[in-house]
């Protein structure tokens, strides 16, 4: 009885895991694909400092949802990194310049 049940909790453990890790193989791709399109439309900028950073890559779709149809908006990522969108109008901007990925930014005097 107890092999039973272990038999039937291993199986349906299997039958679980194989969609969550088909689920994240496409969330990636999909990142991926969102990563490649943003590109050059914002920028990480670590203040202060000339460390590198991570750029992780579910703060795309974060950049997306706070796009701004005229206004630059930023977001923090970290204590001393923030994330600067361009919005729709500068990107459509005839000669639009894209952006590096990331910057490091002085705000000290």
């Amino acid at each position: 009885m107890k092999i039973n049940l272990v038999l039937a909790v291993l199986t349906l453990f299997c039958f679980l895991k194989v969609p969550a890790q088909v689920e994240t193989k496409t969330e990636s791709k999909r990142l991926m694909t969102l990563f490649n399109k943003l590109e050059g439309t914002y920028q990480v900028q670590v203040l202060n400092s000339r460390d590198k950073t991570e750029i992780p890559l579910y703060i795309m779709d974060s950049i997306e949802i706070k796009r701004h149809v005229s206004e630059v908006v930023y977001f923090p990522l970290k204590n001393n990194v923030r994330v600067m969108v361009l919005p729709y109008n500068v990107i459509n901007k005839k000669g639009f310049v894209p952006l590096a990925r990331v910057a490091n930014i002085s705000t000290e005097k």
